[in-house]
């Protein structure tokens, strides 16, 4: 039996993935403790699993700091700057020293791609320390288009564009989060890193995307040390009973279209209500039923055919759906494909710009920048998703084959073999 340690930050759906991670290790006989910040304490000990607390509430965090000028930007820069300011910055010190407390006697650690705490505990513990990337956007590949192109280009200049972005990416990065992190990595007398937000703060020894390649086939000049391992599902709490509405909702059915933000939409409330109010006219307009998940000011959002809850575990709600409207969270992204329901995903930032562009390239659903995302675009891009076959068609080809795929298993067999 080894004694492992998990660790992750973020919302609930970069904490999903290692809880489903965290059961399949205790079921091969490992002892597993998660090393999370408090705002996952109730989720993971509810699962049984023995908590060490980790500084920081990254979602709080951001929330205090909501700008459309950080959000919903057509690149990724703005919301890593406001990430790295606000959520990881503040508490990456204490972070590193907690983290590296929680690893005394641990034979393994297992940290998240964001959770840059990671490469600081396992240099100090001296243990092996393996990287899980949720999205592969997180590592840089001249076979991956890091957001949605302005134009559509052949191959070969698609690959040269992608590696332009990718260096202009390099730079900008290195001045908004090389810097700082390897000032709190000298007062522990360790060695400067580069590219920290992509391979540079992750291990050495294996990096785990977990991600199906049915989704992304894993691209040729990645490093040796990363591996495609594929999604790790786990949404239900088994605290979690569906509300009367939502079991007559469900009961009912006439079509219906989700529209949810992630978990992190209850904190950013203000920031969603006119993405979920211009969903909402969409959707009616096409004359579908509406399901809106993460809202816990409802009353603005009610009528005819609109049930809108705070939480609903996606697994529940979206077999029955006939389209997902959504941010592109890959957690999201992954549910809806695995369940064969077509998505428009309105993208708010992170490597949100990348699902947004790959579901589109795949044919498997549509995207529109938070700029261009009005009633009549949103109406009319979901009525293209409930009206064209071939969207439903090829989320149900995604899904078949993500069903022979273990993603669990294969990151679980991953880890365990540093050991």
């Amino acid at each position: 039996m080894a004694r492992i340690v998990l660790s992750t930050f973020g919302s609930t759906g970069d904490l999903n993935p290692f809880i489903a991670l965290g059961l399949t290790l205790r079921d091969r006989g490992h002892e597993v403790t998660f090393a999370v910040q408090d705002l996952f304490a109730p989720a993971v000990e509810s699962q049984g699993f023995a908590v060490r607390h980790v500084s920081g509430n990254v979602v709080a965090a951001l929330a205090q700091h909501t700008t459309q000028r950080q959000w919903g930007a057509s690149n990724p820069i703005p919301s890593l700057r406001a990430l790295m300011r606000y959520g990881i910055m503040p508490t990456l010190d204490a972070q590193a020293q907690e983290l590296r407390d929680a690893c005394q006697g641990a034979d393994l650690l297992v940290t998240s791609y964001g959770q840059l705490a990671g490469c600081f505990a396992a240099e100090l513990a001296q243990i092996p320390w393996a990287t899980v990337a949720l999205s592969p956007a997180t590592v840089p590949s001249a076979y991956i288009t890091s957001q949605p192109p302005p134009i559509d280009l052949p191959p070969n200049l698609q690959s040269l564009s992608n590696r332009v972005q990718w260096g202009i990416g390099s730079l900008v990065l290195g001045r908004i989060a090389d810097r700082p992190i390897n000032r709190v990595r000298a007062r522990y007398h360790l060695k400067p890193i580069r590219e920290s937000l992509w391979l540079g703060a992750a291990s050495r020894q294996l990096v785990c995307v977990a991600c199906s390649p049915s989704f992304q086939p894993a691209p040729p000049d990645w490093p040796d040390c990363v591996r495609m391992t594929g999604f790790c599902f786990w949404d239900a709490p088994s605290t979690w009973e569906p509300p009367e509405t939502l079991t007559a909702f469900l009961a009912d059915e006439r079509p219906y279209v989700v529209v949810t933000a992630g978990s992190i939409a209850p904190d950013l409330q203000s920031a969603f209500a006119s993405y979920f109010e211009t969903s909402i006219k969409a959707i009616t307009a096409a004359g579908a039923r509406v399901l809106a998940i993460g809202l816990t000011e409802a009353s603005q959002f009610t009528g005819e055919g609109v049930l809108s809850l705070p939480f609903a575990p996606y697994s529940r709600i979206f077999p029955r759906a006939v389209a997902i409207i959504h941010h592109g969270g890959i957690g999201t992204t992954a549910q809806a494909l695995r369940l064969g329901v077509p998505s428009l995903i309105v993208p708010w930032g992170f490597d949100q710009l990348y699902t947004a562009a790959r579901i589109t390239t795949i044919g498997a659903g549509q995207f529109l920048f938070w700029r261009d995302y009005t009633p009549a675009r949103a109406q009319k891009a979901i009525s293209a998703l409930l009206n064209e076959p071939s969207y439903r068609a090829t989320a149900r080809s995604l899904s078949e084959r993500i069903a022979h795929e273990d993603g669990v298993g294969t990151l679980c067999d991953a880890v365990l073999a540093l050991l």
